[in-house]
């Protein structure tokens, strides 16, 4: 009877597992696949009510809403050299005005936030393959304020990831972004989702033209 009890245990827990990693076995945003062009990525999502907003560099930008937050940046980046969909990016805590960029005003704000999306990211896709909560070792993280300001600075190293390259379709990270990372003042929640094969197929070239 002991042995029965530990392989249903062991089973439920293989089960358990499964299912974590097969939401990771179709890389979607939105419940789109992410593949074929940018162009068409992005028709789809304005059939789901999401506004563009404007090309920077070789990335295309959408506004809409997200995970239940409004006015989220989305911004879809190619494969290299290619107008091929790579991977589908979005910004939390962004808010542009015609004269103004704001972003986080409390690092309490801004870390409850992260810490609540990673929550539901861990409901979904299980826990993380890496993860990290801290600050660079000359970071100034005494009070609110400096905290707040060394992820300005670029200092912060709050992330989350889950997918392994060599086993699932794709990989998703969420991260506390500013300054250097951003090219601005600003601290901000970035979450991206990658189409691994995509992003191989890119490095292939690259190293072939190498």
């Amino acid at each position: 009877m002991k042995k029965i009890t530990l392989f249903l245990v062991f089973f439920l827990v293989v089960l358990s597992l499964c299912a974590q990693n097969s939401a990771l076995s179709i890389p979607k945003f939105k419940g789109i696949e992410i593949t074929g062009t940018v162009n068409q990525f992005g028709s789809k999502l304005k059939d789901k009510g999401f506004v563009f907003v404007d090309k920077l560099n070789d990335q295309s930008c959408y506004m809409g809403r997200f995970a239940g937050v409004d006015n989220c940046l989305i911004y879809l980046m190619p494969v290299e050299n290619s107008n091929d969909i790579a991977s589908v990016g979005v910004i939390f805590g962004l808010h542009l005005t015609e004269y103004e960029v704001y972003t986080y005003e409390t690092w309490e704000g801004l870390l409850k936030d992260y810490e609540d999306l990673k929550a539901l990211l861990i409901e979904k896709y299980g826990e993380p393959n890496e993860q990290n909560a801290g600050f660079s070792p000359d970071a100034l993280v005494s009070t609110s304020y400096t905290k707040l300001s060394s992820v300005k600075n670029g200092q912060c190293e709050y992330y989350a990831k889950w997918g392994d390259p060599d086993v699932d379709k794709m990989i998703v990270k969420l991260a506390i972004v500013g300054g250097r990372n951003m090219g601005m003042d600003c601290a901000l929640i970035a979450l991206s989702y990658s189409n691994v094969e995509k992003n191989k197929d890119s490095r292939k070239e690259i190293l072939d033209d190498l």
